[in-house]
This record gives structure tokens, sequence and C-alpha cells, in this order.
């Protein structure tokens, strides 16, 4: 009776067991799942833009898109001295038509102002030792897109060409 006994306490022990494996099984295997599948959806996504960034002629002849040339800006750069600044010109590759620009007055447009307040906002927080770099220039590309996106609204800017840009 007592070998009994003993069986059927060690029974209940293996359940909560074997219970809390299969769970943790399901969880690893659940998990690993989502993160293939994640992983390939980003991969896919940062393969298109690189396609962009590395085919100007597939933006070139894309009816979709026009370029929004932005005059030249000087910005004050975060350095610690506090006496560098960035020279830029950006060329937007924006998705739509062009708008006609009979619109415009002689001060440039409310969306004219939005971006070039994007464009510092970001700029004004970066150092020359990281625009310098080349990762530090794509950095901020992507980072540029994201902050014109925000105020004009999602994918409204497609890609950024850099056409001046000289750090003093």
């Amino acid at each position: 009776m007592a070998k009994e006994v003993a069986t059927e306490g060690q029974k209940k022990k293996k359940k909560p067991i074997l219970l809390i494996a299969v769970i943790l099984v399901v969880l690893i295997v659940g998990g690993a799942f989502a993160f293939f599948f994640l992983k390939k959806g980003s991969s896919n996504s940062a393969k298109n833009t690189q396609a962009q960034n590395a085919n100007p002629e597939a933006i070139i002849n894309d009816k979709n898109v026009h370029i929004k040339n932005l005059p030249s800006m000087i910005v004050n750069l975060a350095d610690p001295s506090g006496d560098r600044y960035l020279k830029i010109s950006l060329a937007l590759v924006m998705n739509g038509k062009e708008k006609p620009k009979g619109a415009e007055s002689s001060g440039g447009t409310l969306e004219d102002a939005a971006i070039k307040n994007a464009i510092i906002t970001v700029i004004s927080t970066k150092t020359s030792d990281v625009l310098l770099t080349l990762y530090g220039k794509e950095e901020l590309k992507k980072q540029l897109i994201k902050a014109i996106n925000n105020v004009l609204g999602e994918d409204a800017v497609r890609n950024i060409y850099f056409t001046d840009f000289i750090i003093q």
C-alpha cells in the first residue's frame, strides 16, 4: 500500500512538470516563428528602400513621383564647442504629382516652412563627428524622411538626396 501511495504522488508531480514543459516548448516555437516572420518582413522593406537608393533610374522613370529641390540652409550643429554648422541643400523625392507653382507666394508655402522646420529640428541635434561618417549621413537621411513624413503625412517623401553638404 505504501508503494501505491508513492507512485500516485509521483504521477501527480509528473503531470504539472509535463504541462509546464509543453507550454514552454509551444512558447519557444511560437516565438521563433514570430521572430522569423517579423525579421523577414522588415528585411523586405529594407531591401526595397535599398533598391530605390541604389537604382535612381527607377525613380527617374516613375511618373508618380516628383523632385522638390530645397534651397541651401545653414544649421548650427550640436557640437560641444558650439561653433560648427552644416550648409545643406536637399532634393526630396516626393510621391504624387507636382503641385502647380502659381499657388505659392514669394515667401514659400506652409508646407515649405514645415519641411524646413523638421529638417532644422533633426539636424540641430547632430554633431559634426557623426555627420562626417557615411553611416551618420545615411542615418540622417532616414531621420529626415521620418520627420518630414510626420509633418506632411505618411509616405509623402520617398527618398532624399543631398545636393550640398558642407560642415564648417
